[in-house]
């Protein structure tokens, strides 16, 4: 009886946490292969795997943080791609230092609230620069962002 019950209290510990996890949902794989699609006259640098459950009230502590080392003379591109059948469309920021001091660019147009696909600059200055990703308005999302260079 012993045995038993100690059997299906694992069960239980291993299935209900795989059951609950929506990560898997995301298809990470094939969103990466999409943004690789669009951006093909780059190499890419990083890929990122986001994920994040609905938040009521986002602030810019929720976000996700990445430090990048980019290059004066160099042309980057930041690339992000939402699964399309969850809420959440996923936002890309860029700050000047690892402080997040000035965010010089983000693919989220305040006035029309659409949300692009990428940013695109040319790097003045050699330096670490901060990325942050979140999805608008707090949705539930999940996505794949990458960082690229051209060469």
């Amino acid at each position: 009886m012993k045995r038993k019950t100690i059997i299906i209290k694992l069960a239980i510990l291993i299935i209900i946490p795989l059951l609950g996890f929506k990560k898997d949902k995301c298809n990470s794989d094939a969103l990466y292969e999409q943004v690789l699609s669009k951006i093909k006259k780059y190499s890419v640098l990083k890929d990122y795997r986001i994920y994040f459950k609905k938040k009521k009230n986002l602030t810019a502590a929720d976000y996700e943080y990445y430090i990048i080392p980019l290059n004066r003379g160099v042309t980057y591109k930041f690339y992000a791609v939402s699964n399309p059948d969850m809420e959440g469309k996923l936002i890309i920021n860029l700050y000047t230092s690892e402080k997040k001091d000035f965010m010089f660019a983000t693919s989220l147009s305040q006035a029309s609230k659409t949300v692009h696909e990428s940013i695109e600059f040319k790097c003045n200055n050699t330096g670490n620069y901060c990325i942050g990703y979140y999805f608008l308005d707090g949705n539930e999302g999940c996505g794949v962002a990458v960082s690229a260079f051209q060469p």
